[in-house]
């Protein structure tokens, strides 16, 4: 049995702190800047009110996570805290949050959490075992993926979850009884987590899998999150939500580590203008950070001494070229066309147009563990055409028009198209659709001459090579076209309510295993590999090493940049350190602030 006992935080200062603002625009508080409704903006030896700007949210119910958004997550963090949390420096590592200490079984099945005995809500109701209990069975119950939510589907389709014993069917629907479910708490500070399997990831979705307050969300099903009704655990709670325009959270005093905040106040300006709204705020000292979700390099041109303002967080994300599943297979069919398209990327140049971005050498980015690894992906436009010549194109002939389809416009894009051009002869450009139309084409459902590949940019949670491997990456566009749209079909199509889940889920399996290219057939068996092997972190690491390698030289997916969150933070916000995973972008814990004007 491994124990995980870690000692209380240090108290870093006397005052409590603050963090996160999300969403800027000129629309304040009715104040000056810097005065939010605590006045503390500006005075004393160290101000206690940060300003942040975020794009508007419609909800912060966590139960409908499963489309959740960056700048949701984060107010969602600020309010609610699981049972663990990240370490901030090493992501794929785990620090106490709600549960002070945890053991897992040698053969990491089961998870036992102590629950802080000073742990409580917001109302200073004492938060215990039995809360997390309710939680999971309110967030994975049938009834609940019935509800709204605009497209933000509930967690019941979270696959982190399938692992927990009993939940699967839970959340189908066939069975109403959670007591099957393997989480229990024996006594108030006790929770027991029961898994069929080893999961890599489990702890990963704890990070997020807030507790809520029974009492409070039962009466308001709908809108417990709103600040009359909110009872959170938090270190923060929203005491103030206007939609499109502003929020306010103050720093609940009865969060356990309260006293390690020196922020009291956190001013949230809503945005829908997105960076370049957002940067006018700032030039106007009327926020002190926000996150950068489009190119900053336009945000700070002709001034240098916003440079330093800018801020990265670890790159855990990558920019690629998935090969899709058009009516013409060529690109499915042949490893050096895909393998010449990728050496005839200039990736250094494809950056300088796509700051702060980096050069992805290698499928797997710089903040995950063993990323150096893997072989690097030269730029070799000679090798690229001797390429394309043994694959039976000399000079491009014979290679169709090609098409990246994307759902927004992006120089690196057009850059790379370029350079196909220019490098080895094959007529390729751009298609920007709407977001909805661009899902078709993913899906198999392209125009008949459209032959080419898919914009894809994700990020890797937790960021490990194994989580890179395991996730059955795009395992839906490694297959002819029909079988594409009769995945499709079978998932969320006409077909969808064929089968009952159980029997829905084999044979959506099975159509897939029985259509994979060869390539990914074996790419699948190696991840598989690592995935078993996870006992052993060493042996799982160089086991995933290997997968990662062997998909990387299929060229099925061309890897061009490596990404992380950026932000624009003010020179008044000290010791903020970033992460490129929403739910863990920032702690205030530590940060503090010159007074303005200071």
């Amino acid at each position: 049995m491994t124990t995980f006992n870690v000692p209380r935080r240090t108290v870093l200062a006397a005052v409590p702190l603050t963090a996160v603002a999300v969403g800027a625009t000129s629309c304040g508080f009715g104040s000056e800047p810097g005065q939010g409704p605590s006045g503390g903006g500006g005075g004393g030896e160290g101000a206690t009110t940060l300003r942040q700007a975020n794009r508007p949210v419609n909800h912060l119910n966590p139960a409908f996570g499963g489309g959740g958004s960056p700048q949701s997550s984060l107010l969602m963090a600020m309010i609610w805290e699981g049972l663990v949390n990240r370490e901030e420096g090493n992501l794929s590592n785990y620090v106490p949050g709600m549960a002070e200490s945890w053991e897992i079984s040698e053969d990491a099945l089961n998870y036992t959490f102590k629950i802080r005995a000073d742990a409580k809500w917001s109302n200073g109701d004492p938060l215990t075992a039995d809360d997390f209990v309710w939680s999971f069975s309110y967030y994975y119950s049938p009834e609940l993926a019935d509800q709204e939510n605009e497209n933000n589907p509930s967690k019941n389709g979270s696959p982190d979850v399938t692992t927990i014993e009993g939940l699967p069917d839970y959340f189908a629907g066939r069975t109403t009884d959670f007591s099957t479910v393997g989480v229990k708490a024996p006594d108030p500070q006790t929770l027991e987590i029961t898994l069929t399997a080893p999961d890599y990831s489990f702890m990963n979705g704890l990070v997020s899998l807030y507790p809520l307050h029974q009492e409070s969300v039962e009466a308001n099903v709908k809108d417990f999150w709103m600040p009359d009704n909110l009872v959170g655990n938090g270190p923060y709670q929203m005491t103030k939500y206007s939609q499109n325009s502003n929020a306010t959270f103050e720093l609940n005093e009865h969060y356990w580590d309260a006293e390690n905040y020196t922020i009291t106040t956190r001013e949230v300006q809503f945005n829908s203008s997105g960076p370049t709204g957002m940067m006018v705020s700032y030039n106007a000292d009327e926020i002190d950070l926000f996150r950068v979700d489009g190119d900053p390099s336009a945000l700070i041109s002709g001034r240098p001494d916003l440079e330093d303002q800018l801020q990265a967080a670890t790159m855990i994300q990558f920019k690629g070229l998935c090969v899709l599943p058009c009516k013409n297979p060529i690109l499915q069919e042949n490893q050096k066309l895909r393998q010449a398209l990728a050496m005839s990327l200039d990736r250094e140049a494809l950056a300088s147009v796509a700051p702060p971005d980096a050069p992805a050498d290698s499928w797997a980015p710089t903040g995950i563990e063993g990323f150096d690894q893997l072989p690097k992906i030269p730029f070799d436009p000679e090798g690229a055409a001797k390429l394309l010549a043994e694959a039976g194109h000399a000079n491009g002939e014979g290679v169709p028009e090609l098409q990246i389809v994307t759902y927004a416009t992006m120089p690196a894009l057009e850059a790379a198209v370029e350079m196909w051009k220019e490098h080895l002869n094959i007529n390729a450009g751009v298609a920007v659709r709407e977001v909805g139309v661009f899902s078709e084409y993913i899906q198999g459902n392209m125009p008949d001459d459209f032959t080419g590949l898919a914009f894809n940019y994700r990020g890797i949670a937790p960021p490990m090579m194994l989580a890179l491997v395991g996730k059955n990456f795009n395992n839906y566009n490694y297959v002819p076209n029909e079988t594409a749209k009769q995945y499709f079909a079978y998932k969320s199509g006409d077909d969808k309510d064929k089968y009952p889940p159980a029997e829905m889920a084999e044979v959506v399996d099975k159509l897939l295993r029985d259509n994979w290219l060869p390539e990914y057939r074996e790419f699948d068996t190696l991840a598989k590999e690592a995935v078993a092997a996870q006992a052993d972190p060493e042996q799982a690491l160089q086991l995933a090493v290997k997968a990662a390698t062997q998909f990387q030289e299929t060229y099925l997916f061309i890897p061009i940049l490596w990404a992380g969150y950026t932000f624009m933070v003010k020179p008044r916000v000290h010791n903020l350190t970033f992460n490129s995973l929403s739910d863990s972008m920032f702690s205030m814990k530590g940060v503090t602030l010159d007074p303005l004007g200071g």
